[in-house]
């Protein structure tokens, strides 16, 4: 079985405007969503009504309106819709999305932002789902007759939006000071997310970072309540289950692909993960993803 990661001119109506789209969701296309999808953009869908039950990188979710899921590029997802859900969907590439700022000025607010945002609801929030609402609905108008003014009137009213959903999924409980410690933890996921594949030693983590084994762990504990290891070894469990989605390889090429120093091997870390063999686990995915 092999999927292709769609890429967002495939959807883009304007060829003036090729980094944004956005799609409406309705009772003639819900079913639409319900196929597991990988995407090389960014996504938010704004659901206004209705309910789903999503699927995001192997985890199960049940959604109701007003609601946003944020979803990242490469991440895995499908959405079973009820027939009353409408809302829609806004497509835009990393020229739009502002990691930059994130990974800067609001650090602090990127912690697991991934698992943060990929679903926000808004029922104790109502006015600034409302605000969005609004700010989208501005877009539409903007992008029915396009422009080179009008484009950068889109760029800032998504860039908005971001903000408003990170600012309403941090609430009381995501307001982490500035420390040390958060620079130790976003530091580690980003190299974890770099490097997984090649790179599965915590002491090796430990030097980059310039931190003992001892402090990098009680670090990951207050932030996920998981040990270093423990998260390189999600990362990793992750890719296989996309892999197994996504490229149609044998066991020995996946072995290879992610560093492993045989299929052996391999088996070996999927039978201690997930207590299954590689074709078991394999169908697992295929069939519940």
């Amino acid at each position: 079985m092999t999927l292709e990661t769609q890429k967002l001119e495939t959807f883009a109506k304007n060829e003036k405007y090729v980094s944004f789209n956005i799609e409406n969701i309705n009772s003639a296309n819900v079913k639409s969503f319900n196929e597991i999808k990988r995407s090389s953009f960014y996504q938010i869908f704004i659901l206004q009504n209705g309910s789903a039950t999503y699927f995001i990188d192997f985890e199960k979710h049940q959604i109701s309106a007003p609601a946003i899921c944020f979803i990242f590029p490469n991440q895995i997802f499908k959405f079973d819709f009820s027939q009353d859900t409408t809302g829609d969907i806004i497509m835009f590439d990393e020229t739009i999305f502002c990691s930059e700022i994130l990974s800067t000025e609001l650090k602090e607010y990127n912690v697991d932002l991934h698992k943060r945002i990929n679903f926000v609801d808004f029922k104790e929030s109502r006015e600034r789902f409302d605000e969005i609402i609004e700010l989208k609905n501005q877009i539409i108008r903007s992008e029915k007759s396009i422009n080179n003014i009008r484009k950068f009137e889109i760029k800032f009213s998504v860039k908005i939006i971001i903000f408003k959903i990170i600012d309403t999924s941090a609430g009381e409980i995501i307001q982490i000071e500035k420390s040390r410690d958060l620079e130790i933890y976003i530091q580690f996921r980003e190299l974890v997310d770099e490097q997984f594949a090649s790179n599965r030693r915590v002491d090796s983590y430990c030097e980059k970072l310039n931190v003992s084994a001892k402090k990098l762990n009680l670090v990951c504990k207050r932030y996920t309540d998981k040990t270093a290891l423990e998260i390189i070894h999600d990362r990793l469990s992750a890719e296989i289950k996309k892999i197994f989605i996504f490229d149609d390889l044998s066991l020995k090429e996946i072995a290879f692909r992610l560093d492993f120093d045989s299929q052996p091997a391999l088996n070996k870390f999927i039978a201690s993960k997930f207590d299954c063999t590689p074709s078991e686990l394999r169908e697992k995915v295929l069939n519940n993803s």
